[in-house]
């Protein structure tokens, strides 16, 4: 047969220009256009030369020589690089590459031919010398091994003096003293197990009269009764009349090869048995022959029956899945030439009905003395169920993220129109379904598809009102009850006729139909289609299904309290607008009568007081007292609706500061009640400082204010600092107290919940003036920082009143 020559060009004019000629001058020729096929070609048709281009797109020439030369048999064949670059930067490299010769474009057909003759005629006398010379290194090997290792001794068997007599080291081997050298052929005998005598006995009288070659192994028995094995070997010589007078041999010490036998029996024993009981296939690759023997498992889990396995590693390469195959080619390849033992990999593998399965390989490689690769031997472990279990674990584990992340769009939304397109486009993702819809239900049975994400080539039924005829009030209440509808095969299962020409319109082979409850009420169908093909729904993906039109119709119960509760939040505003608007006009139209009232009395009180008696003057002061709390009365409620509807961002707040502005206002107060304020620490916080002035301004007034004529006020004011008990360190728990603290009249804490209420007094106005909204001012003010107000006191004893407030509030 004509030699086999690979040409890798990515030039594909070039390739046939290169076939065409080679052809013609008697060769045969392969073709591959890049590295990945030409390593694959290789490996396969072990071509006799390659013709390998240095410059190709992807892996260069240099690199696929070099992955080329670590494949079985790649370090035996010639590599002519051809290339555009002649220099010796690239020459180098060529070698460097492991390339046998090289040749400069343009290319001169006589010389390559000339040179594609030497190097497949230099490849073939050096493959002739290499087999002699591992033939003659083999044989080399044998016989010092056999020379050095085996004890070979000398006999003689003189037939007419009936006599035997041994070499020193054979008598060694039979254990023999030196005076039982000559002894009588019956002697020689005794010495022999006695189960080979008449073997022995038996094959040097055929000798005798055949005239063939004694050769005959047995066993001495040694005189400490171990057993040693031999081998015999004679030739018989016979006088001038053809009588037989004497027999030369030698005996040689096998007892090492008969155990060896034994144990290599034994093991392979063992072997056999392990393959005929495993459940893997088993490969036993010869290296030397590049030979494979598979099990009878290859048939039981592949299909392959025993005529169909060829022993050719090529029939194993070809039906490992083409995109493994030189991955796995080289992987084995990369074992054999690193010196190591074992290897194993995943990959796929051709059955004999054309399916693959997942298999996981693994192999140990022998070596002989020189560490050269003799034999593979491996398993093969069909894993393809627990490859589908894993592929399986992973959709279900993608399907969990994605209803994780579709429940946290939809929560985080509350706008229904995205929330249902999200919903549509997720479960298409998640089911790799042709068509996902969402059919909202009207009262006549009929309904809107609301949203829909169809694969591009199938109908589009969005925005369209459909009208099932088969769908009545009795499916419907099944639906309300949670019904699931599922269709597998809309030409085999068994559908009612009107329901399957429904089906056909829209081109829907399987469907998976779940209910969107809103509270117990119908609202609609999520809806899966397949439309390309049948399809068996699994109960997980029902499961999901049902998951998440359970969270739209959640989604649908919240957007319709967001509705409520924005309707009532604009009803709530428009009337707090009211209020304010009604708070600006008491504060214009209530208080202009009064400001007349007060500067005519005024007037009046100036112009006639010496004309009015003590009772009219009484009487205009007594309506002027009466304006004056008109008027405070006025500012103070207007004070109380501005917590709200005048309110500052909040910002950081020095309390210690604003403490002291207080002060300086009330200086005169202070003064006149000869009293005695005392200001400790004081934090800053995120606050209202306006509203933090005026809690401050009121607490204090209250303090100075309510106290025993007898007793000038003292005045303490100061904080402490509150951390939540379940989390200690965490600072944005952080709570203070600040506490106003006096040494007046006191209360009697069983009013303690009316004293914070709008226009509530413990005391008469003759005694303590005041309108009785300055603490619910207070608390108004303290609950908009999400704080808390309270107070301790004795009658008699003074009052503590104590505000809570968050060190950094969020809003």
């Amino acid at each position: 047969m004509s030699n086999l020559i690979l040409i890798v060009d990515d030039d594909h004019l070039m390739q046939a220009q290169l076939r065409e000629l080679l052809e013609a001058a008697g060769y045969r020729a392969a073709q591959a256009s890049n590295a990945e096929d030409a390593l694959t070609t290789f490996a396969q048709l072990q071509p006799d030369l390659v013709l390998l281009d240095a410059i190709m797109p992807g892996v260069d020439g240099f690199s696929c020589c070099e992955q080329l030369r670590r494949l079985p048999g790649g370090d035996r064949t010639p590599v002519l690089m051809i290339t555009a670059l002649y220099d010796e930067a690239s020459v180098e490299r060529a070698f460097a590459a492991g390339a046998t010769d090289f040749i400069t474009k343009p290319i001169h057909w006589p010389i390559l031919r000339q040179r594609v003759r030497r190097l497949v005629a230099a490849s073939q006398v050096m493959q002739a010398l290499r087999e002699q010379t591992e033939q003659a290194q083999m044989q080399e090997m044998q016989l010092r091994m056999a020379l050095e290792a085996a004890q070979m001794g000398t006999w003689k068997w003189d037939l007419l003096a009936n006599k035997v007599s041994f070499s020193e080291n054979l008598r060694t081997l039979f254990g023999l003293e030196a005076a039982t050298a000559n002894k009588s052929y019956e002697t020689f005998l005794s010495y022999i197990h006695p189960e080979d005598r008449d073997r022995v006995h038996n094959s040097f009288h055929k000798a005798i009269e055949t005239g063939a070659e004694c050769e005959v192994e047995f066993r001495v028995v040694l005189p400490d009764n171990n057993i040693r094995w031999l081998v015999k070997k004679g030739v018989v010589f016979r006088d001038t009349s053809g009588k037989a007078v004497q027999i030369l041999g030698i005996d040689m010490d096998i007892t090492k090869r008969k155990h060896s036998e034994e144990n290599l029996h034994q093991s392979e024993e063992r072997f056999q048995i392990l393959a005929r009981a495993t459940n893997d296939v088993v490969w036993d690759w010869n290296l030397v022959t590049n030979q494979l023997w598979w099990n009878n498992n290859v048939h039981t889990l592949y299909g392959y029956f025993p005529e169909q396995v060829s022993p050719d590693p090529a029939w194993w390469h070809e039906r490992i899945h083409p995109e493994d195959r030189t991955r796995i080619i080289a992987d084995i390849g990369n074992l054999i030439q690193s010196g190591q033992h074992f290897w194993s990999n995943e990959y796929r593998f051709r059955r004999a009905d054309g399916s693959y399965a997942y298999i996981f390989d693994r192999a140990y490689a022998v070596r002989d003395s020189m560490g050269k690769p003799v034999r593979m031997i491996g398993a093969m472990m069909d894993i393809s169920d627990r490859k589908r279990t894993q592929e399986e674990l992973e959709r279900q584990n993608m399907r969990s993220r994605l209803f994780a992340d579709v429940t946290l769009k939809i929560r985080q939304s509350l706008q229904i129109d995205e929330i249902l397109q999200t919903s549509v486009t997720e479960v298409q993702k998640l089911l790799q379904a042709d068509r996902v819809l969402i059919f909202k239900m009207l009262s006549d049975g009929s309904g809107t598809v609301v949203k829909e994400e169809v694969v591009p080539g199938f109908p589009v039924t969005l925005g369209q009102n459909i009208i099932d005829p088969c769908f009545n009030e009795g499916y419907i209440e099944k639906y309300r009850k949670g019904r699931v509808g599922t269709i597998n095969n809309a030409q085999e299962d068994k559908v009612e006729p009107c329901y399957a020409e429904f089906l056909e319109k829209i081109a829907v082979k399987a469907n998976l139909v779940v209910p969107i409850l809103q509270h117990t009420k119908l609202w609609g169908l999520l809806i899966a289609h397949q439309c390309a093909h049948p399809r068996d729904w699994n109960e997980s993906e029902t499961e999901l299904l049902l998951q998440l039109a359970n969270q739209i119709g959640i989604a649908l119960a919240q957007a319709k309290l967001l509705e409520q509760e924005t309707r009532q939040r604009q009803e709530l505003a428009r009337s707090n607008d009211e209020l304010q608007e009604f708070a600006f006009v008491a504060s214009h139209d209530l208080q202009e009568p009064l400001r007349k009232i007060k500067t005519f009395g005024d007037r009046l009180k100036l112009i006639a007081s010496d004309s009015l008696s003590a009772q009219a003057l009484d009487y205009l002061e007594r309506m002027q007292n009466a304006t004056r709390r008109m008027q405070t009365l006025i500012e103070d409620l207007l004070a109380l609706s501005r917590v709200t509807t005048r309110a500052q961002p909040f910002v950081a707040v020095n309390l210690y500061q604003i403490t002291q502005e207080v002060l300086s206002d009330l200086e005169i107060t202070i003064q006149q009640e000869q009293a005695k304020v005392e200001v400790g620490e004081l934090p800053i916080l995120k606050a209202d400082p306006l509203q933090m002035r005026q809690l401050l301004q009121n607490l204090i007034i209250n303090a100075l204010k309510f106290h025993s004529p007898e007793q000038p006020p003292i005045v303490k004011i100061y904080s402490q600092i509150l951390l939540t008990p379940l989390d200690p360190i965490a600072i944005g728990t952080e709570q203070c107290q600040i506490i106003v603290e006096d040494n007046g009249i006191g209360f009697d804490e069983k009013y303690l919940d009316r004293i914070f209420n709008v226009f509530q007094r413990l005391h008469g106005r003759s005694e303590y003036e005041g309108t009785g909204i300055g603490l619910a001012i207070c608390r108004k003010i303290v609950e908009r920082h999400q704080g808390s107000i309270t107070a301790e006191s004795i009658r008699g004893q003074g009052a503590k009143f104590i505000v809570t407030l968050p060190m950094n509030p969020s809003f």
